[in-house]
């Protein structure tokens, strides 16, 4: 079925996070506390997404060489720019646990610690809001950092990675957009 309403064009966006664990905010384009901005983003390296892991190996049999296929376990980066350089910002970058010294300067610690947060990612599209809400994620670098001329904003390449929280099954989730459907049925434990 074509649904001309399910498509997306990023018209603007924002980025939040908040302690581990926080629920989905009820209106996405004004999160209230304690969700809060992670600050200016790159309007040229806006959002990616890469994987790895998921590799498919083929178990079969004597009788049936191709049987069953089983599938490694996958895990997903979701990646962005930061060009805020302010002390927030710099220890998503660098780590956690990067510490304000006396002077005033932020240390690079030896051994980073990546921050743990609920995480949420708002794109704008007019009236559709397309959203990424991960209740638990780790943030750290996702790339060295490279400064390569005088006319542009200088980033911090962050990734994302979502993380299963408490029980549940999934790790992060998305807004459908063009109306809703009917949700997935539950998996049911025949006996």
């Amino acid at each position: 079925m074509i649904n001309d309403a399910a498509t997306l064009v990023i018209g603007s966006g924002n980025y939040f996070k908040a302690p581990t664990g926080t629920a989905f905010p009820a209106d996405l384009l004004a999160p209230s506390s304690p969700w809060g901005n992670v600050g200016h983003t790159s309007l040229e390296d806006i959002f990616g997404v890469s994987s790895e892991g998921g590799e498919a190996t083929v178990l079969g049999t004597l009788q049936n060489k191709s049987l069953r296929t089983k599938y490694s376990a996958r895990t997903e980066t979701l990646t962005f720019t930061l060009q805020q350089f302010d002390i927030d910002g710099l220890r998503l970058f660098y780590g956690a646990n990067a510490p304000l010294l006396p002077s005033g300067l932020l240390g690079v610690p030896a051994e980073p610690v990546p921050t743990e947060c609920a995480f949420l990612i708002v794109f704008i599209d007019g009236s559709n809001h397309f959203g990424f809400y991960a209740p638990r994620a780790e943030v750290y670098r996702a790339d060295d950092m490279s400064i390569s001329d005088t006319e542009s904003l200088a980033g911090l390449p962050l990734g994302v990675k979502p993380m299963v929280h408490g029980s549940n099954g999934w790790t992060y989730a998305v807004t459908p957009l063009g109306g809703t459907v009917e949700p997935a049925p539950e998996p049911s434990t025949v006996l």
